[in-house]
């Protein structure tokens, strides 16, 4: 019988797939190491994943295959073959015993992917954990929260999600449960009271922005912002912030980074920018030596008093800025010594929807000080008075006031 020219082209690409994948199979880590960059290449005896390691997981793996007596079966929550694959993705990043690098499931990163956004489709509601172990409403998002507006009220417990009964999950998964797309409806069934009346209602889904910058006026036309962690939407936040204040005839500017654990880092650059002279932010060094730059561009910069409060809970993108307001002598840093965080992580995204997130490069403030493990030493250190603060009275704010209104 004649090949028609369907059968040639047909034999000529299986057989190019099939050259692919012997390449693939003998030059795999090679091509992986070209996608990454890597020169530098670890022979695979040096690496973790060894020919004996590999081995010895193997035989693991059959021991459990052979002998684990899944005795969770009967309700239903036996791991997967998939758990236990992701278990061992974590368990390989957790062995560097490093704090900060993490491996995320493609679930997990999705949601962090949308956190960082500074918005999100939902409710509008907070959520927090009781003793009991069960989620409750501890506030909304806003006034005009959709959650408030169909009936919602704080202290109601989530009982059911669209019927579906959510005592006992985890808060990951209640999380994914109400949030959904723009417009959509969800049904919650919450317990109200003592009594734990059954109260449906139906919310509609709307946008919901994070609220990472508050502001308001203080004495002495001192304006007052406070930051809460630098997501994408900071700067932005910020930046209509110290407008407002302007326009309100600010004279001076407190920044409130008290347990400001950090985020990210273009965001406190770009607040830095606002502030600083033309000029380096931070500079950071990776494990290669490799030197980047942060820069203050915009020509303008602060010309009023300005005071930068902070504690022990001001971390990581909150030193930075920090760091940059004290060696460029624009400001003044009132409190107590910072956390002490100079180290970035960078999320490398898979082609899976997974990501691994790994300690990647040290940063140092303008004049080359690198403070992981120290933190950053205030110029005027004053200790918060708990027992005042507790009474309405912040102390260190008082303090702060002071410093930025004398001449």
């Amino acid at each position: 019988m004649k090949k028609g020219p369907g059968f040639w082209g047909g034999l000529i690409a299986g057989l190019l797939i099939a050259l692919a994948a012997v390449i693939v199979v003998l030059f795999g880590e090679s091509i992986h190491n070209i996608i990454l960059g890597r020169t530098d290449v670890v022979s695979s005896e040096d690496s973790i994943l060894s020919p004996a390691v590999q081995e010895k997981v193997d035989l693991l793996n059959d021991y459990i295959d052979y002998y684990y007596l899944d005795y969770k079966e009967d309700d239903n929550s036996g791991e997967t073959a998939e758990d236990r694959a992701e278990g061992m993705y974590k368990g390989l990043v957790e062995s560097l015993n490093d704090d900060y690098s993490e491996y995320y499931t493609a679930k997990e990163y999705s949601r962090f992917s949308e956190s960082k956004k500074g918005y999100f489709a939902g409710v509008g509601v907070n959520i927090s954990s009781s003793d009991e172990g069960y989620f409750y409403v501890s506030g909304f998002t806003s006034d005009d929260s959709p959650a408030k507006a169909a009936g919602v009220e704080i202290e109601d417990i989530f009982y059911k999600v669209d019927g579906e009964v959510v005592l006992g999950v985890d808060i990951s998964d209640l999380v994914d449960k109400v949030r959904g797309e723009e417009g959509t409806e969800v049904v919650l069934t919450m317990l109200r009271g003592e009594d734990r009346e059954e109260v449906e209602v139906t919310v509609k889904r709307g946008i919901i922005e994070a609220t990472t910058v508050s502001h308001n006026m203080l004495e002495k036309d001192t304006g007052y912002i406070i930051i809460g962690i630098f997501d994408t939407i900071t700067s932005e936040q910020f930046e209509a912030a110290y407008k407002d204040l302007k326009e309100q005839g600010m004279k001076s500017l407190i920044i409130d980074l008290r347990g400001n654990s950090g985020g990210m880092v273009d965001a406190a650059v770009k607040i830095a920018d606002e502030l600083l002279p033309p000029g380096v932010v931070t500079y950071t060094l990776d494990s290669k030596g490799k030197r980047h730059d942060y820069n203050a561009v915009t020509p303008e910069k602060l010309d009023i008093p300005l005071v930068v409060l902070v504690d022990s809970g001001s971390a990581s993108a909150s030193e930075l800025l920090t760091g940059a307001v004290k060696d460029y002598g624009i400001g003044t840093i009132v409190g107590t010594t910072t956390y002490g965080k100079g180290i970035v992580q960078n999320i490398y995204p898979l082609q899976d929807g997974s990501a691994i997130k790994l300690t990647n490069s040290r940063y140092y403030t303008p004049n080359g000080i690198n403070i992981q493990g120290t933190g950053i030493e205030p110029d005027v250190k004053v200790e918060l008075d708990v027992e005042q603060y507790k009474k309405g009275t912040d102390n260190q704010l008082q303090k702060a006031i002071e410093v930025v209104n004398t001449p």
